[in-house]
């Protein structure tokens, strides 16, 4: 009698979750599995979660189909969204690239899903010819400097100068900047092609940038002719750096060069411009002993090098002084 009715109670139970389930709506289907895409995202699941979430579209769409709901274009591209981070946090990047294709289809203009898609052919699957054609097929409809300057960029990766030049023209073309222009300088230079270099900063100059991107200018200039090794054009533009904008590092590369070129008098200028900005620059006080010592004033020169005794020149200073007290 009891198990006669325990198994009418089972076939009853039995019956209603089946009509319960059979029930289910696939909109109802698609949103619970929206429900676990997120729980197993926040756990830290992310392929799973993006997998969930796949589910979740699929399920919408058959909705869609079968029971006529409206396509909710928002929901589904919020779930592309999640499951593309779940793929990409999950280190899965042929399934984040696939992904974004879908996104795309969305969003066919959406230059944040394109840089994406570069970015994870390039950095994340070493393809960097493929993240240049998806770069350029945007590029095509959608002008674009930083596009322009990224393909450019990628060209320099794969050590192809002439297409990076190319494509660093391109980007100047929409933008006259000025980092955009030191490369293509440097390329110019790479290519054996040093007076086009040259030219490219003077005509960069004409656009009468804002003072602080000419003190920049200059200086980019005038590492331009001493890779050139015409130093004493690379002084002039170092120099017209140091005359809008004063800097320690252009400074003591001026004494330097001065110095190295045995043109004592600009180099004492110098040395005097960057004591005046310190008074006790090692640096600055070095290259004076130096120079007085290239002069024979031997007594000055000792003066100086034991003031620095106790600095990076100490050693050197020292042995100066050696020589000196040795020679009076």
């Amino acid at each position: 009698m009891y198990r006669k009715s325990g198994l009418i109670l089972f076939v009853i139970l039995f019956g209603i979750f089946g009509i319960l389930n059979a029930e289910k709506s696939l909109e109802r289907m698609a949103n619970e599995a929206g429900v676990e895409g997120e729980t197993l995202y926040n756990s830290g699941k992310y392929i799973d979660a993006a997998k969930a979430f796949e589910t979740a579209i699929s399920k919408l769409k058959e909705a869609v189909k079968e029971e006529g709901i409206p396509l909710d274009n928002e929901k589904i591209s919020r779930w592309w969204e999640y499951a593309f981070n779940g793929y990409f946090r999950g280190n899965d990047f042929e399934n984040s690239l696939r992904i974004l294709d879908e996104r795309l289809k969305l969003q066919p203009c959406n230059f944040d899903l394109i840089n994406y898609k570069a970015i994870i052919l390039d950095k994340h699957l070493h393809r960097t010819v493929e993240a240049i054609e998806v770069l350029k097929k945007y590029d095509e409809q959608n002008r674009n400097f930083n596009v322009d300057k990224k393909i450019a960029g990628y060209y320099v990766d794969l050590d192809d100068k002439e297409n990076a030049l190319a494509w660093f023209i391109k980007a100047y073309e929409l933008k006259k900047d000025s980092k955009v222009i030191k490369n293509i300088a440097t390329l110019y230079v790479q290519l054996g092609r040093n007076a086009e270099a040259v030219q490219a900063y003077e005509d960069f100059i004409q656009t009468n940038p804002k003072e602080s991107v000419l003190v920049q200018t200059y200086k980019n200039m005038g590492k331009l002719y001493e890779d050139m090794g015409n130093y004493s054009q690379a002084n002039t533009y170092y120099e017209k750096s140091l005359a809008l904008k004063y800097d320690s590092t252009i400074n003591l590369l001026l004494i330097v060069n001065y110095y190295d070129r045995d043109d004592f008098t600009k180099c004492l200028e110098k040395i005097n411009q960057m004591l005046k900005n310190n008074s006790g620059n090692a640096d600055a006080i070095y290259y004076r002993a130096m120079v007085k010592y290239n002069q024979d004033d031997k007594v000055g020169a000792k003066a100086d090098f034991q003031k620095i005794i106790n600095s990076k020149y100490s050693s050197s200073a020292k042995k100066f002084i050696e020589s000196i007290n040795s020679e009076l």
